[in-house]
């Protein structure tokens, strides 16, 4: 029977500031074959944070890349010793093949095994699939993000969203209607009770032309040659 493990916080969140993103990606943009990078982690009450990557000198291989140890030893002599114990994470581009993992990937993560806690291994593509795998080597666990696992964290963009809703609770406010209530013109009608009173009320409704002779006429004309129309009205 499989054994799987569930995760009641987010202490695996992934997340990656902008500029990192955008090295990572032009990385594989602009190699047409693989290419590899190291890159500084944080450990976050919400995860863990990417803040930047780093690119060795290596040898590339359409399949494979090795970071020249000299070159790594010089990176890891030049990088300040407070920020020593962030070089967390290896990433590389599969190029245009698929984002798993290798066999050579595999072993390559016992390598960073001796001295870390914990590591990160980051595969990518030029069509920007991830494969991300944390390995907590202190608890004994490997675990696997989904492709939409690694969010791009921007703390601008957070002031900014907060001073834009900021704005809008001072500037904005919601405008409200009085509903306009029918009238029933019904309860206005004179009051009649009596069918004589009835009969009195439908007579003072009568159209003011009744009784009144009415000609039809089919042009204007008509009515000025009538010799009718042109009466004296003067008294």
């Amino acid at each position: 029977m499989a054994k799987t493990v569930a995760f009641l916080d987010n202490r695996y969140e992934v997340y990656i500031l902008p500029e990192a993103r955008a090295k990572m990606e032009l990385y594989c943009d602009l190699s047409s074959e693989e290419i590899g990078w190291l890159a500084f982690v944080e450990r976050t009450d919400v995860g863990f944070l990417i803040t930047d990557c780093i690119l060795l000198k290596q040898e590339v291989h359409a399949t494979t890349t090795e970071i020249d140890p000299t070159a790594l030893l010089e990176f890891w002599n030049n990088t300040p010793v407070e920020k020593q114990a962030n070089i967390k994470l290896w990433g590389h581009s599969h190029v245009n093949m698929a984002a798993s993992p290798s066999g050579q990937d595999d072993s390559q993560m016992d390598y960073f095994k001796s001295g870390n806690d914990w590591f990160i291994r980051l595969i990518t593509n030029k069509r920007r699939e991830y494969h991300i795998d944390v390995f907590d080597y202190k608890n004994g666990i490997k675990v696997h993000m989904d492709q939409a696992d690694l969010k791009t964290y921007n703390p601008s963009q957070e002031a900014l969203k907060v001073a834009i809703e900021a704005e809008i609770k001072e500037k904005v406010s919601h405008k409200s209607y009085t509903a306009v209530t029918k009238t029933d013109t019904k309860k206005y009608l004179p009051y009649t009770n009596t069918k004589k009173e009835k009969a009195k009320a439908k007579k003072d409704t009568l159209p003011i032309l009744e009784g009144i002779e009415v000609k039809y006429v089919s042009s204007f004309d008509e009515v000025l040659n009538d010799p009718n129309y042109w009466q004296d009205i003067s008294v």
